[in-house]
């Protein structure tokens, strides 16, 4: 099993191909201390492209993920601890106080991965070894968490006689992940462009889109089941 992350060894080694995509944009992650508690609560603010995110952790905790363009996420990063706060507690509209640095910022380029094949003989891939999604909607760990239940169904439920690395057999795994893979991919990256738009017209359609989203309780409510699922 691969799950090896983005840059898979398994996956090279395999001879399985990928195609990537560069967004253009540079992830600023760090830890933080806050003042108020956070309550289990994960906050994103979407600034007309960058977009930030604070996500709850044990004890008055958050980890935060900072989508910004790549020279932007370099001052970021090189900021000292006391301006970094100050620049995320403005940029989280003082959301949760005053915020105190735990883990000294680092970055990577986000792109856009997917994997041709998901399996070979003896070789099922996982996670973002298999597909890496913008962290703008926090998708990709449950993405991999239901690669993880979904590979165990197949080889819980396979035949006696067929082995466990049987290409059929991991190919069941494939195709029960062709779709939600694809629909994930193709939600988050529409988001990622429809609030990177920019202009007064975009501005509008994407304020009614979410207006009309919380207006309707059945619509909010498939979105909210296929991001937990």
């Amino acid at each position: 099993m691969g799950a090896d992350g983005a840059h898979s060894f398994v996956r090279a080694q395999a001879g399985i191909g990928a195609s990537e995509k560069a967004y253009g944009q540079t992830a600023v992650v760090a830890n933080f201390a806050c003042e108020r508690p956070h309550r289990n609560v994960a906050y994103q603010w979407f600034q007309g492209g960058p977009v930030l995110a604070l996500l709850p952790l044990p004890g008055d905790h958050v980890s935060m993920v900072w989508s910004l363009p790549g020279e932007e996420a370099q001052r970021i990063e090189a900021l000292d601890p006391q301006a970094l706060c100050a620049e995320v507690e403005v940029a989280a509209r003082g959301t949760l106080g005053q915020l105190g640095l735990v883990t000294a910022p680092r970055s990577y380029a986000l792109r856009r991965v997917a994997a041709r094949r998901m399996v070979q003989p003896r070789i099922a891939l996982l996670g973002d070894a298999a597909h890496v999604i913008h962290p703008l909607a926090g998708q990709g760990l449950n993405l991999g968490l239901q690669d993880v239940r979904a590979l165990a169904q197949v080889l819980e439920g396979r035949e006696a006689v067929r082995d466990a690395g049987n290409i059929r057999l991991l190919r069941r795994y494939e195709r029960s992940r062709a779709e939600p893979i694809l629909a994930m991919d193709t939600m988050v990256d529409g988001l990622y462009r429809l609030f990177g738009a920019q202009g007064a017209v975009a501005a509008r359609l994407r304020n009614s889109g979410l207006n009309l989203t919380e207006r309707l309780p059945v619509l909010k409510n498939i979105l909210i089941r296929q991001a937990m699922n």
